[in-house]
């Protein structure tokens, strides 16, 4: 039998006292547990809604806590996942075609003048845009996922976050460390004094995570429309 649409809003609202963080969570167990409920109710169950919600929730989930624990074993879960798609993009793009693109960009830097300021900068900045451009693809492409009854996504939340590593790499390995060269005159590391070869293959890096990212983007969108029941 299935709810009507106040008993559907009932559980939304007796929901809310679990504090479930992120709404892919949350859908699963609304969907799961309001299966149990028609279910028991063509079982021939004739108890009121708040009785069949509470045997529900006690018989499949072991209660309060057992709902919190399946919440966090999904995220838990979730970004496992998702760090091991990062990765296997990742390996799959180290191929033929990337590596005689790196190795070609490698032998151009070689004619490049060295300890040279604009030389640097121009790399500098190319990077510094291959390094926000997954963040950037990740937002515009994800930006549309819904969130409701004020929960995050947990899809959005941990894609972005994935998509943030060159950026925060560029700024904790490369920029991070020349501070000290604004007040300090003597401070050897300054990126200029770094040969170009170097800086074109962190670009080159950079540039392949880039299309890891966009690919993971792509996978787990596809994920959401097949298993989204209206689409």
């Amino acid at each position: 039998m299935k709810l009507t649409y106040w008993e559907l809003d009932w559980v939304h609202q007796r929901m809310k006292a679990y504090f479930i963080k992120y709404q892919e969570i949350y859908n699963e167990l609304f969907d799961h547990i309001t299966t149990a409920i028609e279910e028991q109710r063509e079982a021939g169950d004739t108890g009121t809604l708040q009785v069949i919600f509470e045997q529900v929730v006690k018989q499949q989930f072991g209660g309060y806590l057992g709902i919190e624990e399946v919440s966090r074993s999904y995220e838990k879960g979730y970004k496992k996942k998702v760090r091991k798609m990062i990765w296997v993009n990742f390996r799959q793009y180290i191929n033929f075609q990337s590596l005689l693109f790196t190795l070609t960009l490698i032998a151009i830097s070689f004619f490049l003048p060295r300890n040279n300021k604009p030389t640097t900068l121009i790399i500098a900045i190319a990077t510094c845009i291959a390094a926000l451009f997954s963040s950037t693809y990740a937002y515009i492409k994800l930006k549309r996922l819904k969130n409701g009854y004020g929960m995050e996504s947990l899809v959005y939340t941990q894609i972005i976050s994935i998509a943030n590593r060159p950026a925060m790499f560029l700024y904790l390995a490369i920029w991070l460390p020349q501070t000290r060269s604004l007040f300090d005159d003597s401070y050897k590391f300054k990126l200029s004094n770094v040969h170009p070869a170097i800086l074109v293959f962190v670009l080159a890096v950079i540039l392949i995570y880039d299309f890891s990212c966009i690919k993971l983007c792509r996978q787990e969108l596809k994920s959401l429309v097949n298993t989204d029941p209206q689409s």
